[in-house]
């Protein structure tokens, strides 16, 4: 598998990445089901074999434990591989705020629950976690400098949030983003924004979890975490946040005509996806969650795919776009990228 690089900085990685929220150690959470130890470490043995050296995670996912299954996972190969942690935590539907001295502590719990000295990339998961911008750089900064982190990053930072962190003084490498062909909110501003600066976007959620799979015919067919989405009703699940009334019509109408455009070009639905997503400008990596081997081996069958189908693929989902419209954040009322 071949290597982009992060930005301008000395970070070469693949352009699949191992999302490693579902890393939960047997417990369950809201958006995935208990995943036992030793199917993450199949699906890390996969990976590497299939060529993939990136993998992400994060202090919100169950409280550094992913971090903790991924070490265990990683035995033995942590200098073969790109790591991707992040700071920032929420307390029900209200950010945490971060001052430098809690960006200090969240590192060293992170450094500790992946038992590595390093992390390659550390970002800030949400600029409502910044306390204070200019602070949060220094700090960072400052943690580079000791050679904590090589290079940091952010993720759901919208126009606004670049301009102020760039303001200050930060130079990120990276912005890590919901995108994909049902979700693309930040080709309205944000994209271009990352261009300008070549900041890399790294495409969360690229198959929206598990809708651009081509398995779900209908909103009832969808697991109720993952419908907490403004594609579903604020009605769908009770742990909805955005009050909306979604888009359930207009989401299957969309899956419904990628579908049929695949099965007419006789490609998997899944692999036009994320091709489709690597395929935009400024896109360095997507972020895939696994439950199996066999599934992230289907997800690494990247494809070229012909102008012609690229153009098609973004027809089907235009209308939808216009409906979401430049608001990036998917679960919240209020939306919490600037």
């Amino acid at each position: 598998m071949n290597r982009v690089q992060l930005g301008s900085s000395d970070l070469q990685v693949s352009p699949i990445c191992i999302g490693c929220w579902q890393f939960n150690g047997g417990k369950a959470d809201e958006t995935w089901p208990a995943q036992q130890e030793q199917v993450s470490k199949s699906i890390v043995d996969k990976a590497i074999e299939l060529g993939v050296n990136f993998f992400d995670t994060a202090e919100a996912y169950g409280n550094h434990g992913s971090e903790v299954v991924l070490s265990r996972c990683l035995a033995g190969r942590r200098k073969d591989v790109i790591i991707g942690s992040k700071y920032g935590l929420h307390k029900g539907a209200q950010a945490i705020q971060y001052s430098a001295t809690d960006i200090e502590k969240a590192l060293t719990d992170s450094l500790q629950a992946l038992q590595t000295d390093y992390i390659d990339l550390y970002q800030v998961h949400w600029s409502v976690n910044m306390k204070d911008v200019t602070e949060t750089i220094t700090e960072l900064k400052r943690q580079q400098s000791l050679g904590r982190i090589r290079q940091y990053g952010f993720c759901n930072f919208g126009e606004q949030d670049i301009k102020d962190f760039y303001d200050a003084g930060g130079v990120s490498c990276s912005n890590q983003l919901p995108y994909n062909l049902l979700w693309r909110p930040i080709e309205f501003k944000i994209l271009p924004a990352c261009q300008e600066r070549n900041i890399s976007v790294l495409a969360y959620s690229p198959l929206q979890q598990g809708l651009l799979s081509g398995r779900f015919h209908q909103a009832a067919d969808v697991p109720e975490g993952r419908r907490r989405t403004r594609h579903f009703s604020k009605d769908s699940t009770t742990m909805s946040r955005h009050g909306q009334v979604g888009a359930e019509t207009e989401t299957f109408k969309t899956i419904s005509a990628i579908r049929e455009l695949c099965n007419k070009a006789d490609i998997p639905m899944s692999s036009a996806a994320l091709s489709w997503v690597l395929s935009q400008q400024g896109v360095a990596s997507v972020i895939v969650g696994c439950r199996t081997p066999e599934q992230l081996q289907e997800n690494c069958k990247l494809i070229q795919l012909s102008q012609d189908i690229q153009k098609q693929l973004g027809e089907c989902s235009e209308e939808l776009k216009n409906m979401f419209g430049p608001n990036p954040d998917m679960w919240a009322e209020t939306s919490r990228v600037h």
